[in-house]
């Protein structure tokens, strides 16, 4: 009779279900970031499933997987398309970028991740305690600035609109809402003409906006410094023309100019 390992080195033959607490923190993470949860695993959002066991010793039980679902728009044409077709692309383009932003911003927020690139997923394998103490709710709603710039060009609104609708990303409508904002955008120079064009930026939940404090400031950063590259990828896949200006010793601009020349995703 051939020798088998004990029962309690295999792995299990299926993942059991996601731990509740730890789901919890996670959810919480993904509210104070600013982005939107797919619950029951239908987009746009971030999909929360059991993470499932790459190899024989990989002991997952409980443990947590997310996964950026984008648009059901872009999801059915991307399912309709071959490889490095328009939609097929950008599915793919916005998925990794996305989650390569929560790469950044879960372990900011508490909540420690690691990406795997096997099943296009990220994992949460553990939490630690929040790192910043944050204002209790209710909060009123924020005065700040208006979320669209005023004298933002209509079609560039439109085109960041249209693009992240595709993305799945939401866009802040009243001033303090989560979502991508589009602020002014000041010249670099004399012949820097700027005019209508809005900088992109990135607003996390009222909650961590409304905290103050530097701890509280510096977890907004943090949030925003790893949204913005994500926003400039995947909008871009999505048909928006924005670039990156990054002068030095001044903030970087990610500036939306409107829609791109891309091939156009269609459905």
């Amino acid at each position: 009779m051939s020798a088998t390992a004990p029962a309690e080195t295999l792995p299990p033959t299926s993942p059991r279900p996601i731990d509740r607490g730890l789901a919890d923190r996670t959810m919480h993470a993904l509210h104070l970031a600013g982005l939107p949860i797919a619950h029951g695993g239908h987009g746009p959002g971030v999909h929360l499933r059991p993470a499932q066991p790459l190899r024989d010793d990989d002991y997952c039980d409980g443990l947590i997987a997310l996964h950026w679902i984008p648009s059901p728009r872009l999801v059915a044409a991307a399912a309709t398309e071959q490889h490095q077709q328009p939609a097929h692309r950008a599915q793919q383009v916005v998925v990794h970028a996305v989650q390569h932003a929560l790469t950044a911003i879960l372990p900011a927020l508490g909540a420690a991740a690691a990406q795997s690139f096997t099943l296009w997923e990220i994992r949460v394998d553990h939490t630690i305690l929040p790192v910043v103490e944050l204002a209790s709710p209710p909060l009123p709603r924020p005065t700040g600035p208006a979320p669209v710039a005023p004298g933002t060009l209509p079609d560039i609104t439109a085109a960041v609109r249209r693009s992240a609708a595709l993305a799945g990303l939401p866009v802040a409508d009243r001033p303090g809402d989560p979502g991508i904002v589009l602020r002014p955008c000041p010249p670099l120079g004399l012949d820097d003409d700027t005019t209508g064009i809005p900088d992109l930026g990135w607003n996390p939940s009222r909650r961590l906006t409304s905290t103050p404090g530097r701890a509280a400031w510096n977890l907004r950063g943090s949030v925003e410094d790893a949204m913005r590259p994500a926003l400039a990828t995947a909008l871009g896949a999505c048909g928006l023309e924005a670039w990156w200006r990054k002068p030095q010793h001044l903030p970087a601009q990610l500036r939306a100019y409107g829609p791109s020349t891309a091939p156009p995703i269609r459905r």
